[in-house]
């Protein structure tokens, strides 16, 4: 009965060991994918990969979000990666990517939204595209309430893409330089306000254009503010 009671024992210690264990370690999970720029065509090698913990915490009634790497690869030849780790996450954290390049020389877009399961082998897809370059050539008169601004929309997304351009003089020609979509529909709008805050009037003017695949995108525009 003594040898029954040790057995049965050192059973449920050896289990206890192994949940402990389990719990310490993690759950072992799988986090692959493919990069390529599907617009051109081409698999993307070296496209470096870096998945994160994060979680939000406050201090000194600050708040922010804090992270931690958890693994580091590359795409291979063929633009495919693979990293497989332990699972383990408190109350509030969650596994994400963290995006190296922000548009310079990848624009990334995921195939889709980033939910890290568990135990499972997870695939997450990724189009990563370079920005061609739209090089403007403006000629700007009568910019009496400066600044005019420039940016560039795809998409129909109604937000600026990559960066803007502010012009200051009241009459200049010069040539400005904002990045874009390749093979793309894009707005190139130019704006600017008159009147004060909250009463501020908004005066814009818009040019469409299909951006192609070349590097450079060479454009020219007479730009009279005080014809809108």
């Amino acid at each position: 009965m003594r040898h029954v009671l040790k057995v049965v024992a050192s059973f449920v210690l050896l289990l206890t060991i192994s949940s402990c264990s389990k719990e310490d370690i993690g759950v072992q999970t799988v986090l692959k994918g493919h990069v390529s720029d599907n617009i051109r065509g081409i698999n993307i090698e070296g496209y470096k990969i870096e998945l994160i913990k994060s979680w939000r915490s406050c201090e000194n009634f600050m708040c922010g979000l804090n992270s931690e790497e958890v693994a580091t690869t590359y795409t291979d030849e063929n633009g495919d990666y693979s990293i497989t780790f332990n699972y383990k996450l408190k109350e509030g954290e969650r596994y994400t990517l963290s995006e190296q390049y922000y548009g310079s020389p990848y624009y990334p877009e995921y195939s889709n939204q980033i939910e890290i399961v568990s135990g499972e082998t997870n695939t997450v897809d990724i189009n990563a595209w370079k920005p061609v370059e739209l090089r403007l050539n403006v000629a700007v008169l009568n910019n009496i309430s400066p600044p005019l601004m420039i940016r560039n929309e795809i998409d129909d997304s109604n937000t600026a893409f990559l960066n803007t351009e502010n012009i200051y003089e009241q009459d200049i020609t010069k040539t400005y330089t904002l990045r874009s979509k390749p093979n793309t529909a894009i707005k190139i709008i130019f704006w600017y306000y008159t009147g004060d805050n909250p009463f501020r009037t908004l005066h814009q003017k818009t040019f469409v254009h299909h951006t192609s695949l070349d590097d450079v995108n060479i454009l020219s525009y007479m730009i009279d503010c005080s014809t809108f």
